[in-house]
């Protein structure tokens, strides 16, 4: 019998780059890892404007630390908006 040979012009056996996605599932932006909110800022499913605004806030959260003076006015307007 004779052997086959593999035409490498009409081999599909070669892998296809695989569209970087998320594999884990996170219910607040809080759980997710400073690394991964970069890389979520260049995933396919994050490109919306709302989705990278939201990215964009917590990495700038987390980068620069809150004051005690910026705490205590968001508290004061929580309380104030409370008391209406």
């Amino acid at each position: 019998m004779p052997k086959l040979r593999h035409n490498k012009k009409y081999n599909n056996n070669k892998q296809q780059p695989k569209e970087k996605t998320m594999t884990k599932k996170y219910n607040n932006i809080q759980d997710v890892s400073t690394t991964h909110l970069y890389k979520m800022l260049s995933l396919k499913n994050f490109q919306d404007k709302d989705n990278q605004k939201m990215i964009k806030d917590e990495i700038k959260f987390r980068d620069e630390p809150v004051t005690q003076q910026q705490m205590v006015n968001i508290l004061k307007m929580g309380i104030v908006q409370n008391c209406k």
